[in-house]
């Protein structure tokens, strides 16, 4: 790897000749370069194999030798910037082109968006954070369900328009209100080759038992081969929607799963994992996939430290909401960020704490507070329900805190651009109150719901369905550790109540507004999610989905013909 040592030798070399073809003597290098005569041999042999000079040494005292400059300086500093950015080293890179922001996004534009190796169509992503946790079966933040839902295929699917689909199960049937079959696919491999057996699917639906969402699930046999029969302790009309969820995916058995499946999982989806790291994930698309293979073949996601990130153009999931034009396909995220008070053992188990930080926390005072770039950069719009267009929370007057000086503890997920101005936001509007706030940052899990009042959270659901409530509510929206069993139990009710046929439609909007009355959760933003066509230029069927995201492995990029058929 080419030092920035080595490139401030040969600065100074090429500025002592001004980059001229010379003659020399070795003392003029040492002199140059403050350097032993033996030094200066090493410095120019390693100019001369990074190919920036040429150095023609002459036998004998006093006889010049022949300095030839390969290379300008701005050809050498682009070379170095370009090695620390496949290093994910965005500082060294700025400091490799004298601090000089434009420079560093010219070269970062040249590394980013659409490019071609080898004949190979691959697509280069900015991201300000790295995507270490893919296990379906752990908490995901919402990025890794979007990466979770290339790599992985379930029992059934979703399409593009949110539509149920076959996709390990070629086809389905109910043979009583507690008893479902699926039929599966055969010969479909896994990325490191292995078979999918009966056997796997198996185990990956007994898995689910641990999940709120499946915790119905009384017994997984297999009557024939290829052939799955789910047999559940309540009835369920809509199991087959269930087994679209991210956890539902089917993984490798537990046997052969590697230390690092969390972090490079393996699985049947049109994407496997070929690099994932702090510095970034490289997804190539899987030539034996079972459905149409990708029409991309690679994905790269670079992490670009939030530092430097204003000096890239935003990933083609973040457009900016100020230069919005008709080129930009947008629309409210189908959720909501939201504050979840905990009403089992924090503060807010007290009914009056619940509703004076109801009415003191409103959406409307938080975003008073917000600076106005993080408004701007991210399209954040007040929430007064979990839904855009649901109006449950009207701010209202705020009354006297129930206790002075009390001690409230704000957690929320770090390395992320928004939730610390939340944060912030909330200990100034709490200040006239003398509440002393506290902060718990974490990864991907909390430790301990006990130990926290209030919890900045992603709803992150994953499509615009009002089903998609069953799942978020019975487990990854965390609300049966921070509730009241009664409460918690009746929310069940309407759910066990929708999969029984009880209702034609899912509850989503009674849900919603008992969980805001009730002062469980405080409903705070919205953000516009979509994709810049200027930005994702020649990249097609980049339609933004739930997660603000687009399907890998439903884009192409259509080439540029110009007249007579040439390609550009």
């Amino acid at each position: 790897m080419t030092s920035t040592r080595l490139r401030l030798q040969f600065e100074t070399l090429f500025k002592k000749f001004s980059g001229q073809n010379s003659e020399a003597q070795l003392d003029d290098i040492t002199d140059a370069l403050f350097c032993t005569r033996r030094n200066a041999r090493i410095v120019l042999n390693k100019l001369e194999q990074e190919g920036w000079i040429e150095w023609h040494p002459s036998a004998g005292r006093g006889k010049l030798s022949k300095l030839i400059f390969k290379r300008s300086r701005n050809d050498v500093s682009e070379k170095l910037a370009r090695h620390y950015l496949e290093e994910g080293k965005i500082g060294q890179a700025l400091e490799a082109l004298d601090n000089d922001a434009t420079k560093l996004a010219q070269v970062i534009q040249g590394y980013l968006g659409l490019q071609h190796q080898q004949g190979e169509q691959v697509i280069r992503l900015p991201y300000y954070r790295p995507l270490l946790m893919l296990n379906p079966q752990k908490l995901m933040r919402r990025s890794e369900l979007h990466i979770a839902q290339q790599v992985f295929s379930g029992l059934t699917r979703l399409d593009d328009e949110e539509c149920l689909q076959p996709d390990l199960a070629h086809h389905w049937e109910a043979l009583s209100d507690k008893h479902w079959r699926f039929y599966l696919r055969r010969g479909v491999r896994f990325h490191n080759g292995q078979r999918l057996t009966t056997a796997c699917v198996i185990e990956s639906i007994k898995e689910l038992c641990d999940f709120n969402l499946f915790s119905h699930i009384e017994s997984v046999s297999s009557p024939e081969p290829w052939t799955i029969d789910i047999l559940l302790c309540r009835p369920d009309k809509y199991l087959p929607q269930s087994l679209s969820e991210p956890q539902a995916k089917i993984l490798l058995p537990s046997s052969m799963r590697s230390e690092e499946f969390d972090t490079k999982p393996i699985g049947t989806g049109p994407f496997q994992i070929k690099i994932n790291d702090e510095k970034r994930l490289i997804l190539t698309a899987f030539d034996g996939y079972f459905g149409l293979r990708p029409l991309l073949d690679q994905v790269e996601i670079w992490v670009i430290d939030e530092a430097y990130s204003s000096i890239v153009y935003p990933s083609l999931s973040k457009p900016q909401m100020d230069k919005t034009s008709s080129a930009d396909d947008v629309e409210l995220d189908p959720g909501c960020t939201l504050l979840l008070l905990n009403k089992r053992s924090g503060l807010a188990k007290d009914p009056r704490w619940a509703e004076f930080l109801s009415q003191a926390l409103n959406s409307y005072q938080i975003y008073a507070h917000l600076p106005q770039d993080k408004v701007v950069e991210f399209g954040i719009l007040p929430a007064f329900g979990l839904k855009p267009g649901w109006l449950d929370l009207v701010p209202s007057s705020i009354g006297a805190a129930p206790q002075q000086g009390k001690p409230i503890c704000v957690a929320y997920q770090k390395n992320h651009p928004v939730y610390p101005s939340i944060a912030q936001a909330i200990k100034q509007q709490l200040l006239p109150y003398d509440i002393n706030i506290t902060f718990l940052t974490y990864e991907y899990e909390l430790p301990s719901v006990d130990d926290i009042d209030i919890w900045i959270k992603p709803m992150g659901i994953t499509t615009r369905r009002d089903d998609v409530f069953a799942g978020w509510l019975l487990d990854y929206s965390n609300i049966e550790q921070a509730s009241n069993n009664n409460d918690f139990s009746s929310w069940v009710t309407l759910v066990d109540g929708w999969r029984a046929g009880k209702y034609n439609d899912f509850p989503a909007r009674e849900l919603g507004r008992q969980l805001v009355k009730s002062c469980q959760v405080i409903p705070m933003f919205h953000c516009w999610l979509g994709v810049n066509k200027d930005h994702s230029g020649a990249l097609q069927n980049a339609k933004c989905n739930a997660l603000g995201w687009f399907d890998f492995s439903r884009v192409w990029v259509k080439p540029e013909i110009e007249n007579y058929g040439k390609t550009k």
